[in-house]
């Protein structure tokens, strides 16, 4: 049975355990709720009894009574509080395991995972439907087990006691349940039409905050404002549309069980009449039909909850079944050099990279140049291991980096990125994240390289001013800067760079220039630069074109035999 809930709700291994003791302990609850039943019967039993002369095992008193409904109350309220902590308590660890369950498995995705995705799609993913995840787990899913097992225990119950009033009672039931399952099919179509627009609103909406300094100044407020209303709009009426096809079909099969209690009353009528049964069996089993009815009610309204659940599950199984990138967890390369060896990769059918092959050594800078598109920043991110590729090998000290765990392979990679990604705390804790066990001198010395102190003594705070969200209070040179102090604070043995510099100025180019001088040494570099006079004094330049090597050498070399490097240090130097 846990496979079973493990398959069919995404859950973890004690997540499905703890739903079957959900279960089990809801299932108790509910034959606790028939004890008003139960007390009632005695009573009636006792004092309709001897009306209609039947004779009961014994007569009992007020303070029985009061000793045996204390009693009940008191039960009913140890299984109340025992069910509820099994059920809501449990549902929630659950709902924060599977939390930090797709956080971790979003860390090992590779970025091709998220190059498909937008953020909000994840976010919502993360924050919104585990939300409404647990709202019908807490509110739905144990509910409709256990109350299925408990009136389906009750039914025999009644069958067995008189068959004939017992089919009066239950014929409603399976036919209330099939409108139920038959109009499923339609709540879930239509649930899945308002994910997928609800999902449109959230991303119109972070795409306008995203891009609200180019809507005010092209005087698109207007425009945005009724972009976001007609989404919302949409999303409004497929709502609507559900909450519609729900109703509709859980109100019809509610009023069909009030037809039971109609049958039990005229066949109970009849039957009274004709001497089959006493007066006493005809009240009890319209009580118990009612008893009967309720939690039934229950599950057609639980069903259409449990249709936008689907939705939400196999949102979550999308995640967890994606293959992540693992690896073993120990490295002992003989050297840093990169190696790539006819190496293939692309897009879904788009081929970016296609047979490069060429070594990366250690103590060496090697530069990849080519027109834009050539796919220099896809090889950077490759020797990483941010992507797998299609074909060929990528070695690092002869070893294969993809069976190496990506988070173990980039404890050996500093990395300087064109996009500059900052967090929204100090700076001291922005540039921290490169060595987090780093002492204040190491900072300093970093921040001295990076000539980050230039700007630190305008700030308010110095060096612990908080930055605002992605640095926004920095300028575009600033946060490069943070980044370069950054990647030398961690002092990795292999180096990436994709346009280090190409937020700075003249000046402080040329005086980074010197830091990352000595940063480089005796260590495997990467770089990436448009500005041609950063990467002549390279060791090796790899000259790309169309995802294929179209040379590669010295600066000497590829000026004497390469007419296309020929023309872009031409067209750099005008």
């Amino acid at each position: 049975m846990n496979k079973y809930f493990m398959s069919k709700y995404a859950m973890s291994e004690k997540g499905a355990n703890n739903l079957s003791k959900a279960i089990f302990s809801r299932t108790i609850l509910n034959f606790t709720k028939l004890f008003p039943t139960i007390i009632a019967f005695m009573f009636l039993s006792q004092y309709l009894g001897s009306i209609e002369g039947i004779k009961t095992a014994r007569e009992l008193t007020f303070n029985n009574y009061l000793v045996i409904i204390v009693t009940m109350v008191l039960v009913m309220f140890i299984v109340a509080r025992w069910d509820y902590t099994r059920l809501y308590t449990n549902v929630y660890m659950e709902s924060s395991n599977i939390r930090v369950d797709i956080a971790n498995r979003l860390k090992k995705l590779p970025l091709s995972y998220f190059g498909k995705r937008d953020l909000t799609d994840i976010a919502s993913t993360m924050m919104g439907d585990i939300t409404l995840y647990e709202e019908i787990f807490s509110h739905s899913v144990p509910h409709i087990y256990a109350t299925t097992i408990s009136t389906l225990v009750i039914s025999i119950m009644l069958l067995a006691y008189n068959f004939k009033l017992g089919v009066a009672t239950l014929w409603v039931i399976p036919i209330s349940l099939i409108i139920s399952f038959t109009a499923k099919r339609m709540q879930k179509k239509a649930a899945n039409k308002w994910v997928v627009k609800n999902r449109e609103v959230f991303d119109n909406l972070q795409e306008s905050i995203e891009q609200i300094e180019e809507i005010k100044s092209y005087n698109l407020e207007k425009e945005s404002l009724n972009r976001f209303y007609g989404k919302l709009s949409d999303s409004t009426k497929e709502k609507m549309n559900v909450e519609f096809v729900s109703s509709v079909s859980t109100g019809f099969a509610n009023i069909l069980l009030k037809l039971g209690i109609v049958s039990v009353a005229v066949v109970g009528a009849n039957m009274f009449i004709a001497g089959e049964i006493n007066i006493l069996v005809y009240v009890i089993f319209l009580m118990i039909s009612v008893s009967v009815y309720l939690p039934i009610e229950g599950i057609i309204v639980f069903m259409a909850m449990i249709s936008t659940l689907d939705s939400v599950v196999a949102r979550m199984k999308e995640i967890k079944t994606m293959q992540i990138q693992e690896g073993k967890t120990e490295m002992n390369p003989k050297n840093y050099d990169i190696e790539f060896q006819d190496v293939y990769f692309g897009y879904d059918d788009y081929s970016v990279i296609n047979g490069v092959s060429f070594t990366a050594r250690q103590g060496e800078v090697t530069a990849l140049i080519g027109e834009s598109g050539s796919g220099k920043s896809t090889i950077a991110k490759l020797a990483a291991r941010f992507w797998d590729i299609d074909k060929g090998k990528i070695l690092l000290g002869g070893e294969d980096i993809s069976k190496v765990d990506p988070e173990i392979l980039l404890k050996n990679f500093s990395i300087v990125f064109q996009d500059v990604v900052l967090f929204n705390s100090s700076i001291k804790d922005n540039i921290k994240i490169g060595k987090k066990d780093a002492t204040e001198d190491d900072i300093n010395r970093a921040v001295m390289a990076s000539r980050c102190n230039e700007f630190l003594e305008r700030m308010p705070d110095g060096i612990d001013t908080i930055i605002g969200e992605n640095g926004e209070r920095l300028s575009g040179g600033e946060r490069q800067r943070i980044s370069i102090a950054r990647a030398l604070l961690k002092d990795a043995p292999i180096i990436l760079m994709d346009e280090a510099t190409a937020s700075l100025d003249v000046e402080n180019e040329s005086l980074i220039q010197e830091a990352i001088s000595e940063l480089i040494k005796d260590k495997t570099v990467i770089v990436i630069a448009h500005r041609m006079r950063t990467i002549r004094n390279a060791d090796k330049i790899v000259l790309l074109k169309e995802g294929k090597i179209e040379d590669f050498g010295s600066d000497d070399e590829l000026l004497s035999r390469s007419s296309v490097y020929r023309k872009m240090i031409d067209r750099s130097s005008k």
